[in-house]
């Protein structure tokens, strides 16, 4: 699971290296809408019964408004496969448990200005949405199998932190780490994103 989220997030980076950039600085700021995809890995901070849960790999969507050269909003999907973990016991019985999230947060986005360089575009961002949760487990004693699951709903906090790197006005790159604050029954599933992708800037 590691090493597909290590290879996701090299192949993003390499694009850096292959594609050159060459315009007018002040294009890579205007305003209007954006869309993007990249490769995610989750880092658990579980706590609790889930905690050592173990890391995970998935995806983000984000999509947003870009309104002057430092404000934008931003709307974030990430899907996480699977914090999986194992235990086994002395008499040779064993459990292993899945959880798989999906994340939707809303968040403002501040860009910070750089000396010199306007195509690389330091950021950071917050605000709230919500967490989908659904978990399997099994419980085998001896020859015997027993399965179970469930799924549910809670809000969530996130706050990021990245950078945004511009090919061109139309095509960037992001590289994008944040933090993932579940409530309620979910509140013991903290996890880290770090993620990195491609965006098309309308």
């Amino acid at each position: 699971m590691k090493q597909c989220m290590y290879r996701g997030i090299l192949t993003v980076a390499l694009l850096v290296i292959w594609v050159r950039p060459g315009l007018a600085s002040d294009s890579f700021n205007r305003p209007g809408p954006y869309l993007g995809l990249g490769a995610a890995g989750g880092i658990e901070n579980f706590s609790g019964a889930a905690r050592g849960a173990g890391d995970s790999f998935g995806f983000n969507f984000r999509g947003g408004y870009r309104f002057n050269d430092y404000l934008a909003i931003e709307g974030l999907y990430e899907y996480m496969d699977e914090f999986g973990k194992t235990v086994k016991g002395p008499l040779g019985n064993e459990a292993t448990a899945h959880i798989g999230t999906n994340n939707f947060s809303v968040m403002p986005k501040v860009i910070l200005p750089t000396l010199g360089l306007s195509q690389l575009q330091p950021f950071v961002s917050g605000g709230i949405g919500f967490l989908e949760a659904s978990g399997t487990g099994k419980l085998r004693v001896g020859n015997t199998r027993f399965h179970g699951g469930g799924n549910g709903t809670e809000f969530a906090g996130r706050v990021d932190g990245g950078t945004d790197y511009f090919f061109t006005p139309e095509l960037s790159t992001f590289f994008d780490l944040g933090y993932v604050i579940p409530t309620g029954k979910f509140e013991n599933l903290d996890y880290l994103s770090l993620s990195a992708g491609i965006k098309y800037n309308f």
